[in-house]
C-alpha cells in the first residue's frame, strides 16, 4: 500500500459564501445566471400538486418518465440492481444528480432540466471510469443538509487546477453547497489535493460525508488503498484539519468514524474528533478487512473478516469503538441505510452470495427481525432502499415492501422497487431496459 504523508505545501484558495452570514472574504467565484429551462427543451408546464405518501407503498407505471442517463450510468447491474447507492438526492419532485462533472436538477414530472447545470469554476473536472465496483461511484450523492434555516446540497468535484508558467497543473477538491429547491450556488471552495490524487492509473473520488452549519467533511478517496479526509469551515471555507491514510464513512456526534482504506493487515478503524482531527480511538483486531457504514444517529457498522476469514458484522459506539452488538455469517458488499425516524436495515444482495436482510432498533440497537426465513417459508428481498418506516427491494416474485420494524410485507405489488424515494415519487429501473431508470410518481 503506498502511503503519503507530506502536506502540500501551494496555499489553500478557497471561497465560502454563506447565504446566510453575508459576504465571506477573498475574492468571489461568479456564479452564472440560471435560465428557466434547459436550453431547447419543452416550456414549462403548470402541474397540480404532487400528492404526497409517507411512505408510499404504491407507485404508477403509467406516469413514468424517463430520467437522464447520469441518474444510474454504470450502476446498474444486468440483473436490475443497484452496485452503490445512486447519486441522487430528492427535493419534493425535484431530482438533484451528482455527475462527475456537474450537478443537475430534474424535474421528476416532466423530466425536464431545471436551470443551468451547476459546474466546477476552477479548472477542468477530471471524470474517470472506476475499476469494475471495488471503488466508490464515479459521482456520488449529495450531502443534504441545514443551513441558517435552509436545506442546501453539497457536491464535490475532482478538478485539475490550470498551471501558469513554471507552476504545473495540480489535482484539486472543488467543493459546492447549492441552496435548494432550485439550483444556485451559494458556497464554494476549492482545496489542493495530494499528490496520490495526480498518479495514474488509479480513480479518484470526492465525497462529502457530513455538514452542519460548521463544518463541512469530505473523503477523497481512490480504487486503490489511499484516502484523505478534510474538514472544511463552513464560513471561512479553510481546511480545518485533514488526515492522510483514512476514509471517513460517518459522523456521529462530534466523532468521525472511518478506515484506513486499502490491503493493510491488520484492517483499522478509527474514531476523530470533529472539532481538530484528533484520535480519540483506534481499533485493530486482527481483521483482514473492515468497512465502516453510517448505522443511524447513534452507531455505526463495521463488517469484514477476521484474521481466520470468518465474517463479522459489528455494531459500533462511534464515541468509544466498543462492540456494542456482534454477529457472523456470510457479509459480501453489506449496505446499511437508517429509515429516517428509527430503524436501521442492513442487507446483502443476491448478486453477491446468498441474500439477506435485517433490522435494528436505531436506538436501542437491538435486532428487530431477519431474513431469509426458512421456518415460515419467506426468502429475503434484495433491498434497494428504506424511507419511513418501509423497506423497499424485489424478490423473484416481483416489487415488495416491508414494514421495517416488523420485516412483515406490507405491499406486495408497489408497481416498482425505487432506488431512492420521497412522498412525491419513486426513481427505478424500467422493466424492458436494464440501465434505464425512470421516475415513477407516488400513487398511494
Amino acid at each position: 500500500m503506498r502511503h503519503t504523508t507530506r502536506l502540500l505545501t501551494a496555499a489553500t484558495s478557497l471561497l465560502f459564501l454563506l447565504a446566510a452570514c453575508g459576504s465571506g472574504s477573498g475574492p468571489l467565484i461568479p456564479d452564472l445566471p440560471a435560465t428557466s429551462a434547459s436550453a431547447g427543451g419543452p416550456a414549462t408546464k403548470t402541474l397540480p400538486p404532487a400528492r404526497n405518501y409517507d411512505p408510499p407503498v404504491h407507485f404508477s407505471q403509467t406516469g413514468a418518465v424517463p430520467m437522464p442517463p447520469e441518474t444510474g450510468q454504470g450502476l446498474i447491474g444486468l440483473d436490475g440492481s443497484a452496485r452503490r447507492p445512486l447519486p441522487v438526492v430528492l427535493v419534493g419532485t425535484l431530482a438533484y444528480i451528482a455527475a462527475t462533472d456537474r450537478l443537475l436538477a430534474v424535474d421528476t414530472r416532466t423530466g425536464q432540466q431545471l436551470d443551468s447545470p451547476i459546474t466546477p469554476r476552477s479548472g477542468q473536472s477530471e471524470p474517470y471510469q472506476p475499476s469494475g465496483f471495488v471503488g466508490d461511484n464515479p459521482a456520488q450523492r449529495p450531502l443534504s443538509t441545514t443551513v441558517g434555516g435552509h436545506r442546501r446540497l453539497y457536491t464535490a468535484f475532482v478538478v485539475d487546477m490550470p498551471g501558469s508558467g513554471t507552476t504545473p497543473k495540480q489535482p484539486a477538491l472543488e467543493l459546492v453547497g447549492v441552496e435548494v429547491p432550485g439550483l444556485r450556488a451559494a458556497a464554494r471552495a476549492v482545496v489542493p489535493l495530494e499528490k496520490w490524487v495526480s498518479e495514474p492509473p488509479y480513480g479518484v473520488v470526492a465525497a462529502p460525508v457530513f455538514s452542519d452549519e460548521h463544518t463541512v467533511v469530505v473523503r477523497v478517496t481512490d480504487d486503490s488503498s489511499d484516502a484523505t479526509t478534510y474538514a472544511i469551515d463552513a464560513t471561512s471555507g479553510k481546511v480545518l484539519w485533514k488526515q492522510d491514510d483514512f476514509a471517513a464513512r460517518a459522523v456521529v456526534g462530534s466523532t468521525v468514524v472511518g478506515e484506513l482504506p486499502g490491503e493493510s493487515y491488520p484492517a483499522k478503524t478509527s474514531g476523530l474528533s470533529l472539532s481538530d482531527g484528533s484520535i480519540r480511538w483506534t481499533k485493530s483486531d486482527e481483521a483482514r478487512s473492515v468497512t465502516i457504514l453510517p448505522g443511524g444517529p447513534t452507531t455505526v457498522v463495521a463488517y469484514g473478516e477476521t484474521a481466520g476469514r470468518a465474517n463479522f458484522l459489528n455494531l459500533i459506539d462511534p464515541a468509544t469503538g466498543a462492540v456494542l452488538d456482534s454477529s457472523s455469517g456470510a457479509v459480501s458488499d453489506v449496505t446499511c441505510e437508517y429509515d429516517g425516524t428509527s430503524v436501521t436495515v442492513c442487507s446483502q444482495p443476491a448478486v453477491y452470495g446468498d441474500a439477506w436482510a435485517a433490522a435494528f432498533d436505531a436506538t436501542t440497537h437491538a435486532w428487530l427481525w431477519s431474513l431469509p426465513d426458512d421456518k415460515a417459508n419467506r426468502v429475503a428481498p434484495t433491498v434497494t432502499t428504506v424511507w419511513h418506516g418501509a423497506v423497499y427491494g424485489y424478490t423473484r416474485s416481483g416489487p415488495v415492501i416491508l414494514d421495517a420494524r416488523t420485516g412483515a410485507d406490507r405491499a406486495t405489488a408497489p408497481g416498482t422497487a425505487p432506488f431512492v424515494v420521497d412522498g412525491d415519487v419513486g426513481i427505478a429501473d424500467t422493466p424492458d431496459t436494464s440501465g434505464v431508470l425512470a421516475a415513477y410518481p407516488a400513487d398511494g
